[in-house]
């Protein structure tokens, strides 16, 4: 069964600043692939649910800074924290039925 469900808002207002959201509920459709380095390439997460896609990764032949480490890490912590949280609530919810 097919869910999930993803969407952009892109808010303009006078003398606010613009913001842009991406939202992605993914259900079977969807995919993360990890596509390494090779070839002083750049190293890149790409997610894709319907016709959204979204990447994120390296500067390509850019130096790996402090700051992209930084951020690799809070992507582990985060996508870490949420595999607990779904395997926890999948768990309840089998226990439950």
């Amino acid at each position: 069964m097919n869910t999930g469900y993803s969407y952009t808002v892109i808010r303009v207002q006078p003398d606010v600043e613009t913001h842009i959201g991406v939202s992605i509920y993914p259900d079977a459709l969807a995919e993360v692939k990890y596509f390494p380095a090779k070839d002083n390439s750049h190293a890149f997460i790409n997610i894709t649910h319907g016709v959204a896609d979204v990447t994120i990764g390296t500067t390509n032949n850019a130096e790996i800074t402090n700051e992209h480490i930084t951020f690799a890490r809070q992507l582990l912590d985060a996508a870490a924290a949420f595999l607990a949280d779904c395997e926890r609530l999948h768990a309840e919810q089998q226990a439950a039925a």
